[in-house]
């Protein structure tokens, strides 16, 4: 594979990965919790939430893993730079919806989940490989 289309597969494994992560966050905080946040949310909701929200990174930085055919880490180290700039704008420009704790708690788990992704990526033993 020549490098210009490693180029190319590693730009969009970063935007359809962030794509999916953007999807899948935004499915379930505001469709399948209803604005999921520390201060309208039961525990029981927030449980499920936060989980969920994990299962959402980790299938966006499997689905990451699959098109970059496990060769590079790069698309995950964007996508988590891009978590952690998400993080510091809500901080900077007031806009979280709950303790700064449980944001923090949800973004971390985001980027650990991306990771696990890509971990579970290179253990799947029908994932291609070049």
């Amino acid at each position: 594979m020549s490098s210009k289309n490693k180029r190319l597969l590693c730009a969009l494994a970063t935007v359809f990965g962030g794509f999916s992560l953007l999807l899948f966050t935004t499915i379930t905080k505001d469709i399948l919790f209803k604005n999921l946040s520390l201060c309208s949310s039961t525990g029981l909701e927030l449980v499920f939430g936060s989980f969920t929200m994990f299962t959402a990174a980790v299938t966006a930085g499997f689905i990451t893993s699959l098109i970059v055919v496990r060769k590079t880490h790069l698309p995950h180290i964007l996508l988590s730079l891009g978590v952690l700039a998400k993080m510091s704008i809500m901080v900077n420009c007031s806009y979280l919806t709950g303790a700064f704790l449980f944001e923090l708690g949800v973004n971390s788990s985001l980027i650990l989940g991306l990771w696990l992704g890509n971990y579970s990526a290179l253990k799947f033993p029908l994932a291609p490989v070049s």
